[in-house]
């Protein structure tokens, strides 16, 4: 059985309906050769052992740009395709909402749904070891304006979670909102503005500065790094660099082997919180907000994510769903009066898809207008 089996394909030779440059033509080569290596391992099994059948089990079963054949065609060998907007229309997911419209539109989208096309010029380039990821973090004024606009939405999530004290003493964990950025410069900087900085003074001591949106600060009123933090950074680069996670978890943490919590990493602490996120109990069931390079496009499934930021390209539809969808899996499937499940809602920035069916803003939660600085002009979003 082949799960998320759209990675399961071997490459067609020949010319391609499309020619991939920059980052699309890494990421179909990288896509490409992991399809490779997967469907010549089911091909090794079945020339030693035999096999006599294989499911394939995909939300998304269709070919990738870049695979050599048509982008979004579906495998021949479907023979069930129950597909996301099957699924958001029936009702059994959470509705995507996005921006349908603001003051500060250049061009058919509105400018924080067409979000990657304005900053992506003024973002740094890939690789962790450069100035763009040190000191203050300075944003694109578009990509601030969406954080802070879409921030002011999780606000009123949040507290509508605070005021519903039995949903709370059930275990339902606070609302999450999620970054994804195209490089792990880009995620580090959003990850500092977010949550908070180290500071070097001119007398060379070393202070935290709170980030911009409070509920997902990590320094503490003392002025310390907070030991529970409320956003977490999931890239590569945090992974393998060993500053993930501060000891503190390690007292709670236990290894399912029973082994010394003290020889637990810091990678295997992230990894633990980043699987958690939303599981009441858990190491990560008050994370708030997760900072992420393309690491949650798939086999993720906190329930509670609300909120979702795009700072990348998205040039395929598949990658387009399956960010989408780390924020489509319903909290409650309790039925109301009339045997329906109620509404439930993601609001999205940044991922600039139509072919999905979404919602505008409902009357009762709106974009919040957002102050520009001097020499601005940041869009108010309805």
């Amino acid at each position: 059985m082949n799960d998320e089996a759209h990675h399961c394909y071997r490459r067609k030779a020949g010319d391609e309906d499309v020619r991939l440059t920059g980052d699309d033509k890494r990421e179909a080569e990288q896509r490409n050769e992991e399809a490779r290596v997967w469907i010549s391992g089911v091909e090794a099994i079945q020339r030693k052992i035999g096999v006599k059948v294989v499911y394939d089990l995909s939300a998304t079963p269709f070919f990738l740009r870049g695979s050599g054949y048509t982008e979004g065609d579906l495998f021949p060998w479907v023979v069930s395709d129950f597909s996301l907007i099957d699924a958001i229309e029936s009702g059994i997911v959470k509705i995507p909402r996005v921006p349908i419209a603001d003051n500060a539109m250049q061009g058919p989208q509105p400018t924080y749904r067409d979000l990657w096309q304005r900053i992506r010029q003024d973002l740094p380039r890939k690789g962790r070891k450069t100035e763009a990821a040190q000191g203050e973090p300075q944003l694109p004024a578009e990509l601030e304006g969406a954080l802070q606009s879409l921030y002011s939405n999780y606000r009123q999530y949040e507290e509508q979670w605070e005021s519903h004290a039995e949903a709370r003493a059930n275990g339902l964990t606070p609302p999450v909102f999620i970054v994804v950025c195209n490089n792990t410069n880009v995620s580090k900087l959003v990850f500092d503005y977010v949550s908070g900085w180290e500071k070097t003074l001119d007398d060379g001591r070393n202070i935290l500065v709170p980030g911009a949106l409070p509920l997902f600060g990590n320094v503490t009123d003392a002025g310390r790094w907070s030991d529970r933090p409320s956003t977490i950074l999931v890239d590569s680069s945090q992974l393998e660099s060993g500053e993930a996670m501060s000891a503190e978890f390690k007292a709670e943490y236990r290894a399912p082997t029973g082994g010394d919590p003290e020889e637990v990493t810091d990678q295997d602490l992230l990894r633990e919180v980043m699987n958690t996120v939303g599981k009441p109990g858990k190491l990560g069931e008050n994370v708030k907000c997760v900072v992420s390079v393309s690491m949650l496009t798939e086999g993720w499934d906190a329930n509670t994510v609300t909120h979702i930021l795009g700072v990348r390209a998205f040039g395929t539809q598949l990658l387009c769903e399956q960010v989408i969808g780390r924020g489509l899996r319903r909290v409650s499937y309790a039925t109301n009066d009339g045997g329906m499940f109620d509404p439930e809602y993601a609001e999205v920035y940044g991922v600039p898809f139509s072919f999905i069916p979404c919602s505008g803003s409902r009357k009762e939660v709106k974009r919040a207008r957002t102050t520009p600085r001097q020499g601005t002009r940041r869009p108010h979003c309805f």
